[in-house]
């Protein structure tokens, strides 16, 4: 994972990837896949590798999503 200048929230990450909060959100909780072409644009506007967009498992998607939100980790629950 490349080092982030900017911390975001949540919604701002999925505005900036071109897609729904609700979207992310079941990404980020392991409801839904992420898609091969999101993965590429969430990488770009957050610095996590695709493969673990793709690949990953829900904790190690919210542990990175967590690293990169501004205080936004009311959204990631915590199993």
């Amino acid at each position: 994972m490349k080092p982030i200048k900017k911390r975001f929230t949540q919604k701002e990450i999925a505005r900036q990837a071109q897609i729904g909060p609700d979207f992310l959100s079941h990404i980020i909780h392991g409801d839904r896949p992420c898609p091969r072409k999101v993965a590429v644009r969430l990488e770009a506007v957050t610095g996590i590798s695709r493969v673990t967009w793709v690949w990953g498992t829900p904790e190690e998607i919210r542990h990175a999503v967590q690293q990169v939100c501004a205080h936004d980790s009311r959204h990631v629950h915590h199993d």
